[in-house]
């Protein structure tokens, strides 16, 4: 099972099983931790999630509360339009989108990713588009999550190297923090959308389930989830040794400090005993 990192560029690849006028690009762009949703042109009621938005031209275009955009079938110039209109109504941008792409095919014959990794479709209906698109989307999430994390675990190498040879690194403090950043991150991902859940469209289209469990096996959602929280698990973990550490250290510390004291107390009694 095959998640689907590539860029547009990689597109050939794939096309090389399918004729190029059968392939349809999806794109998902992950903005920020928030969209604004209200009072955007809509092509259709919401489905489950997934917002349909109204465009010029040609292809489809989905909009997340959850701050992610999926466009199908438009091209580079016609999605950063989209990108600048939205722009306004994000809340806490990502300095740099996270990307996440995919082909699609119409094929009445057979249904979900093939063994090239285009996803097929019997219809280009507009559930079914929906779907693809808050899977690609999820997807996106959990790269940006994936990242974060990454980003936390090199930081927290150095310490564990050091406490390996029985020292405490001078910037724990600092690591702490860093490391409440990225389970701060996790917990507020977590809160605006469950990547490893089903679709809330699948109350409305139960004969896409199948479609669906494709797609979160081709984009390993669940087990990707799982991942996150088995990293998150270990960071809690080592964060809670180093302070639990830090602290043992700081109390050894006004523990000398209280003897010293007293010692120096003793030693001022007796000379004054003595020198009287």
């Amino acid at each position: 099972m095959r998640r689907v990192r590539c860029g547009l560029t990689q597109a050939p690849t794939r096309m090389q099983q399918t004729s190029a006028s059968d392939i349809i690009p999806i794109r998902a762009l992950l903005l920020g931790d928030r969209l604004d949703h209200r009072g955007l042109e809509r092509l259709g009621p919401t489905l489950g999630g997934p917002i349909p938005l109204a465009h010029d031209g040609p292809g489809h275009a989905f909009a997340f509360r959850w701050g992610a955009i999926v466009t199908i079938g438009r091209d580079a110039a016609s999605t950063a339009a989209l990108v600048a209109r939205l722009g306004p109504r994000l809340h806490d941008a990502l300095p740099q989108p996270v990307e996440e792409t995919a082909l699609i095919r119409l094929d009445p014959g057979e249904e979900g990713p093939d063994e090239a990794g285009v996803i097929r479709l019997r219809d280009m209906s507009p559930a079914r588009l929906a779907l693809v698109a808050e899977g690609l989307a999820k997807s996106a999430v959990l790269s940006d999550q994936e990242a974060a994390l990454a980003r936390t675990l090199d930081r927290l190498d150095p310490i564990v190297a050091r406490l390996r040879r029985g020292r405490l690194a001078i910037s724990s403090a600092a690591l702490l923090t860093s490391i409440g950043e990225a389970l701060a991150a996790r917990s507020r991902a977590a809160a605006r959308v469950d990547t490893a859940a089903k679709p809330d469209l699948l109350w409305d289209h139960p004969e896409l389930a199948p479609l669906h469990a494709a797609l979160a096996a081709e984009w390993e959602l669940e087990e990707r989830s799982e991942a996150l929280e088995r990293k998150l698990a270990m960071i809690r973990e080592t964060s809670e040794t180093v302070l639990s550490l830090v602290e043992a250290r700081r109390s050894r510390g006004l523990e000398l400090a209280v003897v010293l004291l007293i010692a120096t107390e003793v030693v001022t009694a007796l000379y004054g005993l003595l020198g009287g």
